[in-house]
């Protein structure tokens, strides 16, 4: 029997080469990677010719639980507080934040000294997201908990390298075992024309809504009955 040594290996050399040459993603690359993959394997799913279709509440979920994914799989990795975080500040006398509001959603987390301990300032895991055309965040149909009511809890944050961009945001939050801090809250997101200056949209005849429940593993569950989700009520 042929013994080979692990410095004859014929692989060996190429793989010392390799370590050397190159030293790997970081997580939250990898993350960031994992996330758009998810998002578009699910509009692949949705059918992109039907985005504004009656189809964007769909993609938007998506796109809510992917991001609600990096958030905890950071909490996990770092030990430490993440946060999906969703633009709340209505402005439409800018463009920008018109745009932005109840739309746009980003992940942010907590990094930790060498003694374990949370640094003060929240970082930005990656570009914001944004959700489909005409569909928004409903933080009405969105309670604490679906079963007991309540509201989100909310916070000012940075959007951007600039400092001056701190706006107010809801948020859910993980903790460093990846534990949400609002178990049973939902995630609802509706569809339609949003008029300037109102807070929601307005919903057309044919009402597109949709929403699921996040578990305290972070864990989702679609809501499925959504006449009830339309008047506020649990599930």
């Amino acid at each position: 029997m042929i013994k080979i040594s692990q410095e004859n290996h014929p692989y060996s050399l190429g793989t010392r080469l390799l370590r050397k040459g190159r030293k790997g993603f970081s997580l939250i690359e990898l993350l960031a990677v994992m996330t758009i993959i998810a998002v578009l394997l699910s509009l692949a799913s949705v059918g992109i010719s039907n985005i504004g279709k009656g189809q964007g509440v769909t993609a938007g979920l998506a796109m809510g639980e992917g991001l609600m994914g990096q958030a905890r799989a950071l909490a996990l990795n770092n030990n430490a507080r993440a946060r999906l975080i969703i633009h709340s500040d209505l402005n439409d006398n800018d463009p920008e934040e018109r745009e932005r509001y109840r739309r746009m959603m980003m992940v942010v987390y907590k990094e930790v000294d060498e003694e374990g301990n949370e640094e003060e300032e929240w970082v930005r895991a990656s570009s914001p997201t944004f959700l489909p055309k005409d569909v928004y965040f409903s933080p009405e149909k969105s309670p604490a908990d679906l079963r007991s009511g309540g509201t989100l809890p909310q916070d000012q944050h940075q959007l951007s390298s600039e400092a001056s961009d701190v706006h107010q945001c809801f948020y859910y939050e993980f903790n460093g075992q990846g534990i949400i801090s609002t178990p049973g809250a939902g995630f609802v997101l509706t569809s339609g024309a949003r008029p300037s200056n109102a807070e929601q949209p307005v919903e057309g005849k044919s009402k597109d809504i949709g929403g699921f429940a996040i578990l305290k593993n972070g864990g989702t569950t679609l809501i499925r009955d959504i006449n009830r989700l339309d008047t506020g009520g649990s599930r």
